[in-house]
């Protein structure tokens, strides 16, 4: 199990990434809230997508994680494993490693970006 410093060092290596996306990718993220929960850890995070960019990102509580409108709940290894890339997000999703609570205009507006 990935500890809690590992994690928070993903979840900065996810915002890095984002900073660092090309234009055309930028332009097919839809402006939507997001939350990830590390299952394992009791962890949460919120941020959202504006004009291409993830903003906003911050701990909190898990409770609060139901109020975006896309959300992710896994492991802190499978977070891990992403951010490493050695588990792609369609391949997690298939493999229940990755849930995905959204409705389906979101899912469908964010796996044009996925």
């Amino acid at each position: 199990m990935a500890d809690e410093d590992e994690v928070r060092a993903a979840v900065a290596d996810v915002v890095a990434r984002m900073d660092d996306a090309e234009d055309e990718t930028r332009r097919k993220i839809p402006d939507r809230s997001i939350s990830v929960v590390v299952t394992d850890l009791d962890l949460a995070w919120t941020a959202r997508f504006a004009d291409g960019h993830l903003v906003d990102v911050r701990e909190i509580p898990l409770e609060q994680a139901r109020d975006a409108a896309f959300r992710l709940r896994l492991s802190s290894d499978t977070l891990v494993d992403v951010v490493e890339d050695r588990l792609g997000y369609a391949a997690g999703w298939s493999h229940g490693k990755i849930r995905v609570d959204a409705g389906i205009r979101d899912i469908l507006a964010l796996r044009k970006f996925l």
